[in-house]
């Protein structure tokens, strides 16, 4: 979480409420999905246009994690993604196996 937005986070949870940020979060996800269907309509990568209309919810999307994860405990959601991506890297790593796939080094 970008430690410098957290006193501004804690100040939109304590003046809106966390009921209300909570719904603002399934809003500002429900804006996301919305774009990204649109993109995924198109049989292109999608418009200038769309890409930005995508990049800005993502963005929202992001400020509004940032507040659940004060609303519902920072430290226990970083132990679940770090679960997370390691459990993924076994499947990925299983499934560039099955396929042939070579690691790339970056």
């Amino acid at each position: 979480m970008d430690r410098e937005n957290i006193s501004f986070y804690e100040r939109c949870i304590e003046v809106w409420g966390k009921d209300a940020q909570i719904k603002m979060c399934i809003e500002e996800m429900s804006e996301l999905i919305k774009e990204l269907c649109k993109n995924w309509r198109q049989d292109k990568a999608g418009t200038p246009e769309q890409i930005e209309h995508i990049c800005e919810e993502i963005a929202d999307v992001q400020n509004m994690i940032d507040q659940m994860q004060l609303i519902f405990g920072e430290e226990r959601v970083e132990q679940y993604r770090e679960y997370k991506i390691e459990r993924t890297k076994r499947k990925l790593d299983k499934e560039s196996k099955i396929n042939g796939i070579k690691e790339k080094r970056l």
